[in-house]
């Protein structure tokens, strides 16, 4: 999973750490650092370029041809964004506590919008099960352990953990939120049939199958 390359010893995840702590860097460079062969970092920075994690630019020097430099992408640097999900909790939390009912609607309607489009990038499908399986990949990924089942006539994502429970628990606009966000990421409807806060395993979201 992306979120563990930053912990783990593989190839992938030193070449990431390196260029956290020391920027920029050319693939001589890494190769020093990390004493592996040429070949084996030019692999995995393809694949760390291709997931966005890392950019590549070129420069020229007065001497010499071309040559690439590899840095973290903004991508790169949020997997080592440590605490920025409960620091944005937190602000979330102290907003909706200010007793301002149209702030926060106007605040959660503009994160809802944002996580929505967040979501609709991950989703590469057309269908809305593939969309929903993309974006139940993505939840996995990210710490959200979740499925997505099929019923007679509607499709049903389950997640089995919440990332905003503390907040919900005070504010279920904050769930709202969540299914506005979904809604808008696939193009569909969403109900939110089971929750969390009311003791069920797990929130369940449910999107009716498109009529035939």
């Amino acid at each position: 999973m992306l979120s563990d390359i930053r912990h783990d010893n593989s190839p992938a995840g030193q070449i990431l750490r390196l260029l956290q702590h020391q920027g920029r860097r050319s693939i001589k460079e890494i190769e020093a650092e990390l004493g592996v062969t040429t070949t084996a970092v030019r692999q995995q920075l393809t694949s760390l370029v291709a997931a966005g994690l890392v950019t590549a630019d070129t420069v020229r020097e007065k001497r010499g041809r071309p040559h690439a430099v590899y840095n973290l992408s903004d991508k790169g640097h949020e997997l080592f964004a440590r605490g920025s999900m409960d620091l944005a909790h937190a602000l979330l939390g102290e907003v909706l506590r200010l007793g301002d009912p149209g702030l926060a609607q106007q605040l959660l309607s503009r994160v809802s919008t944002r996580l929505g489009r967040r979501y609709a990038e991950q989703m590469h499908g057309i269908a809305v099960q593939e969309r929903l399986q993309d974006l139940a990949a993505w939840l996995e990924v990210h710490g959200i352990p979740s499925k997505v089942d099929e019923e007679a006539d509607a499709f049903v994502l389950t997640e089995y953990g919440c990332p905003y429970y503390g907040l919900a628990r005070e504010h279920r606009e904050v769930c709202d939120m969540e299914i506005e966000a979904m809604e808008l990421a696939l193009g569909s409807p969403v109900t939110l049939c089971h929750s969390q806060l009311d003791g069920h395993h797990g929130c369940q979201f449910q999107v009716k199958k498109p009529s035939a």
